[in-house]
């Protein structure tokens, strides 16, 4: 039995040196009332169609759209959410990039689906299965300024009725695997019980779909085995910025499913395919093959687009090479 592959969910949107970058010429020639937003969403579409293609090439079984339409995992959908204003930029964890951090102004309601066409647009293209990546309530929250409900709990339990819509529009669209980002939940094990309600709103109407819960940049630690009683069947984990995720993998049930993170998303050495097999031979181990799944750390936005697709290439390799 083959391990399966995934990314987590961005992807580089510029081209490999020396090729046009479209989009960027696009939003350029926009300024200059050269283009229009029907000029924008060809550009985005074939870059989108690019990411894919090279992902499948790689070997990735579970693609994403690369993410290439936004510029992180909150504002998206905070920008659909009637409530919310776009603020200052505010740097996005320990990276050299940032977003516009939301500010809730009012209620917080369903404002229509934030992340749907881009879903429906990629499984379109692609020819293998594609998997939506949503905020989980969580991060949005902790990412977020609150200046109207004037109460964490009150806060994060609104967006995740908003986010449930959200991931039911996906599933009713076709998403059989939904992952939900939570990299602010790592560092946050008060939040947990709250996290738990929120997750059990989020994913209320999905059953018979794959849902994960992903961290990244840090490891699991001071959330403890305790992460497993979170309302999902998958639990993403990255295995380079924490390493010692690999004993809150051991502590997991029998029959958990685990994405863990190999492959450095945030540094261009290229690992030697011998050493990801070692390394997912250990987890295979574990967890057992047939529930592993393997990854990049984390998005490969911050990578040149080469160093990603090689990157891929080698987890893939790696991971077929165990299969074998």
């Amino acid at each position: 039995m083959s391990i399966e592959t995934t990314v987590v969910g961005s992807y580089p949107k510029p081209p490999d040196e020396g090729q046009p970058f479209t989009v960027r010429k696009t939003l350029h020639a926009i300024e200059r009332g050269e283009a229009n937003a029907e000029d924008l969403q060809r550009a985005r579409d074939e870059l989108v169609r690019a990411v894919i293609a090279e992902q499948e090439d790689a070997g990735v079984d579970l693609v994403t759209d690369g993410q290439v339409r936004w510029d992180d995992i909150v504002t998206p959908f905070a920008r659909k959410m009637t409530g919310f204003e776009l603020g200052g930029l505010l740097r996005w964890f320990d990276n050299n990039v940032y977003y516009r951090r939301p500010i809730c102004t009012g209620p917080i309601e369903w404002g229509g689906p934030a992340s749907v066409e881009a879903f429906e647009f990629a499984q379109s293209v692609a020819r293998r299965p594609v998997k939506a990546v949503i905020s989980g309530p969580i991060t949005f929250a902790r990412l977020s300024v609150d200046e109207y409900y004037g109460d964490y709990e009150r806060f994060v339990l609104a967006i995740a009725q908003v986010l449930a819509q959200e991931a039911f529009e996906l599933r009713a669209a076709g998403a059989t695997v939904i992952q939900i980002d939570e990299p602010s939940l790592l560092s946050a094990p008060e939040d947990m019980d709250l996290a738990a309600r929120a997750l059990a709103i989020v994913t209320k109407d999905l059953e018979g779909t794959d849902v994960i819960v992903a961290g990244y940049f840090a490891d699991a630690k001071r959330l403890g085995a305790g992460l497993y009683d979170l309302p999902v069947s998958d639990f993403g984990f990255d295995l380079v910025a924490g390493p010692e995720n690999i004993e809150i993998i051991r502590a997991a049930p029998a029959g958990t499913k685990i994405q863990a993170g190999i492959v450095d998303a945030r540094n261009t050495k290229l690992e030697p395919v011998d050493e990801l097999v070692g390394t997912i031979e250990s987890l295979a181990e574990i967890v057992g093959v047939d529930h592993l799944r393997v990854s990049p750390s984390a998005g490969l936005e911050f990578l040149p687009r080469e160093k990603a697709r090689a990157k891929l290439q080698r987890l893939c390799e790696a991971a077929e090479k165990v299969g074998e």
